[in-house]
């Protein structure tokens, strides 16, 4: 369904990605289906589309506000139609659920530093709710969320975290009947390369209990894949599928529903996300994994609030020939026009289906 005509980028064209929306609103998925939800589903899609379209005639000195309220709009459509009886009572949202510090002094070099934060009740915290996602209880910086953007790489703002989410695959072995799903995921090579994999005629050969506990280590930082095993036994060496110069490829299980295809049961660890499955490190002290529908929710908002309150200083922030944090800023832009559309798609569905 996704990915299928953008070329290296793995993400549908946002025309179509709109269409498949579009398509949606005569007959929308999970609760949306009918009455007073079919109404505010259909038509927080129409303001949202709209918003994304407007956003493409305009420079960085106002789309954020568009593409914010953009993306606000489609999260009324998402709670529209999230299923559970947890969220029988709580998809109308009501304000922004968000906020940042005053940007004091702000400039290309400590806009990262601006820390974001929810506010215990309101959109965001509810969305985050429906879709079981961290929600940002305490102050983090714009810096440490901008990181988590697979987009960022391209293009760092100045002053941003080091963290990244990974991308974990399955195995090509996988079968339908299979007790346990295997998944390959990436882990920084000094933690396993492939000096540990060769026979050491030295008689000492690698410390796999230590290995072990730096990879487990490691992985801890994500809290979706919770529940994981190496698929060798403890002391034996840890299953290898590819070596890079920066990371080592290592292979990983989950014991798997029958119900389930292995495929689906990966997504109950990862998060589809522009023909990837990522996922993402912890942020802050919620213990849940953050979404990138959320991730792209709080940066756009800081983004919009610095355009919309602070107009001279945003302006200065996307001057293209004096400020450092130009570039990124119009890279994150220019780039969620193509992602958010199918990553809203995506959302939906997310939370329309049954939980499995």
């Amino acid at each position: 369904m996704y990915g299928q005509t953008w070329g290296e980028l793995g993400t549908t064209p946002p025309s179509r990605a709109w269409q498949m929306l579009r398509s949606l609103r005569h007959d929308p998925p999970g609760w949306a289906r009918k009455g007073e939800r079919k109404l505010v589903f259909g038509s927080a899609l129409e303001q949202a589309e709209q918003l994304f379209a407007a956003a493409r005639v305009v420079t960085p000195a106002t789309s954020p506000l568009l593409l914010f309220y953009g993306l606000s709009q489609a999260g009324r459509a998402v709670a529209a139609s999230a299923t559970g009886k947890e969220n029988a009572n709580r998809w109308r949202l009501a304000g922004h659920g968000v906020t940042n510090e005053q940007p004091t002094g702000l400039n290309a070099a400590t806009i990262a530093a601006l820390k974001v934060r929810n506010q215990e009740s309101g959109a965001f915290t509810q969305v985050a709710d429906i879709l079981n996602a961290a929600s940002l209880p305490d102050p983090v910086s714009l810096g440490n969320l901008w990181c988590l953007l697979p987009e960022s790489g391209r293009f760092p703002l100045p002053g941003m975290g080091d963290a990244r989410p990974i991308d974990i695959s399955l195995t090509s072995y996988e079968t339908s009947g299979d007790s346990t799903v295997t998944a390959t995921v990436p882990v920084p090579v000094g933690l396993i390369n492939r000096a540990d994999m060769v026979p050491d005629f030295s008689g000492l050969g690698a410390n796999w209990d230590e290995k072990r506990a730096g990879i487990r280590d490691f992985l801890a930082q994500f809290p979706s894949l919770q529940g994981w095993q190496f698929t060798s036994e403890a002391g034996q060496p840890i299953e290898v599928r590819g070596y890079g110069a920066e990371i080592t490829q290592v292979n990983i299980q989950w014991d798997k529903p029958a119900e389930l295809e292995a495929k689906d049961a990966l997504l109950r660890h990862a998060t589809g996300y522009r023909g990837a499955h990522l996922a993402f490190p912890a942020i802050g002290t919620d213990p849940r994994a953050p979404h990138p529908f959320l991730l792209w929710w709080a940066i756009l908002y800081v983004l919009s609030k610095l355009a919309r309150y602070e107009p001279s200083t945003w302006a200065s922030l996307t001057s293209i020939s004096s400020s450092s944090a130009a570039a990124p800023i119009e890279h994150v832009l220019r780039e969620s026009m193509a992602i958010l559309p199918e990553l809203i798609h995506r959302t939906i569905f997310e939370v329309a289906a049954p939980p499995v």
